[in-house]
């Protein structure tokens, strides 16, 4: 759900206000009327902009309250929303505006709170409290500061538990991947550590061969002096001995190297599950969707398609900050393949960024035609580019301005040049 979101943050942001705008602005025009479901959309709103723009969900947020105490309503239902709306920004948005919301949505319940309390006379009931007298007033501005500043605290809170689970502790799909790739690496050690065992006892047994044949070797030196035919049964001795050390060698040499060829077996497309995982442990949200009938790939094809999309994570560690979105999406076809990696490296940056005004946090003419007539060069891109041309494939990578960078690798003829008759 939360990949979901992270991939669709206008559309999940604008469900999820419309959502909430219906079921409590709904409400609160059966109890209090058409005004009452305007202060309702205003609500809305923060919603809608809790992930992507939290300054303008702060900004909806005070026109709210304004709005709330200029046309004294009684207590609203779509209230509610604004700590939705905390839970989104404490999950998505960066902490410092996720906590700017958060002290912006406590401000205002402490005012509505004081508001509606202070205001009401002796006698009166509000919230479910009766106005008795001062002392009543008093302990239920202190009961409904304390109820507001632990919902809005709980519902950071969670939005933060929500992210942080899925960024670090992963979903049940990660974990799996995890567990799956911890019991290949366990089980390739224990066989390693056994075929240690079986090099020492094979490296005792020749250098017991080899101790020989210098044994007999200094025999046969001593034995030519005295007599030739015991010299030539000597060397008759160490032959044998040495075509037994021989054995015995290439015998330690072909364990050795085949577990030499299975622990160096080539990355393929699939590997590239647990490849997401450690880039979400850097800080970076990486998914990864696919579209299409896949086909079977030869271990080169694999091999070059893994290879252009880690080079391509890669740069994105490189010159995108901690918290940028990438997608990596396969569409397959008939004959060939498709791969997309997209990230929002400088849309994060510039949020990041709190020097720049919001009217000016877009991007200008100028980047737009400098993505249009510059092309993107360096030694990674070159390397991409001569791997797809292995496959009759070829590389592209753009700047989308104020959003990030795409790289594009497509492979028309894939299935010709690198399928695999693998089921």
């Amino acid at each position: 759900m939360i990949r979901w979101i992270q991939g669709r943050r206008w559309l999940s942001s604008s469900l999820i206000a419309l959502t909430l705008f219906l079921v409590f602005g709904g409400i609160d025009l059966i109890l209090q009327g058409p005004v009452a479901v305007l202060i309702a959309s205003i609500y809305g709103l923060t919603t809608l902009f809790a992930a992507n723009r939290p300054s303008l969900s702060i900004l909806s947020l005070a026109i709210a309250t304004a709005g709330y105490v200029y046309f004294g309503l009684e207590p609203l239902y779509s209230g509610a929303i604004a700590a939705v709306a905390v839970f989104i920004a404490g999950a998505l948005a960066s902490q410092k505006m996720g906590i700017a919301l958060l002290l912006s949505n406590l401000l205002s319940g402490f005012t509505l709170v004081g508001w509606e309390v202070a205001g009401a006379t002796i006698g009166q009931v509000k919230f479910g409290f009766i106005l008795v007298n001062e002392d009543s007033r008093n302990t239920a501005i202190a009961v409904f500061i304390i109820a507001v500043a632990a919902l809005n605290i709980l519902f950071w809170l969670m939005g933060r538990l929500t992210i942080t689970n899925y960024l670090h502790v992963g979903t049940r799909f990660d974990q799996a991947i995890t567990s799956s790739t911890h019991s290949l690496l366990s089980l390739e050690v224990a066989e390693q550590n056994e075929r240690f065992e079986i090099a020492r006892d094979i490296s005792e047994l020749i250098i017991q061969k080899v101790s020989a044949v210098i044994s007999q070797a200094e025999g046969a030196v001593y034995a030519a002096k005295a007599d030739l035919n015991s010299a030539t049964r000597s060397l008759d001795k160490i032959a044998q001995s040495a075509r037994g050390a021989h054995t015995e060698l290439r015998r330690l040499y072909d364990m050795l190297n085949k577990q030499h060829t299975v622990s160096a077996a080539p990355p393929r497309i699939s590997d590239l599950n647990a490849l997401t995982i450690a880039y979400r442990e850097f800080g970076y949200t990486v998914s990864i969707t696919s579209e299409g009938v896949p086909f079977s790939l030869s271990e080169g094809g694999q091999l070059a398609i893994y290879r252009i999309v880690f080079d391509a994570l890669e740069n994105v560690k490189q010159h995108c900050p901690v918290g940028t979105d990438v997608s990596v999406s396969f569409s397959w076809v008939e004959e060939g393949l498709q791969v997309l990696v997209k990230d929002n490296g400088i849309e994060v940056n510039r949020r990041l960024d709190l020097s720049v005004p919001i009217e000016d946090s877009g991007y200008t003419i100028d980047e737009d035609l400098k993505a249009l007539v510059e092309p993107i060069r360096g030694a990674s891109i070159t390397a991409m580019r001569e791997r797809a041309d292995l496959y009759g494939g070829s590389v592209e990578a753009t700047v989308v301005p104020g959003v990030g960078f795409t790289l594009s690798a497509i492979f028309p003829q894939l299935r010709t040049l690198a399928g695999s008759a693998e089921n």
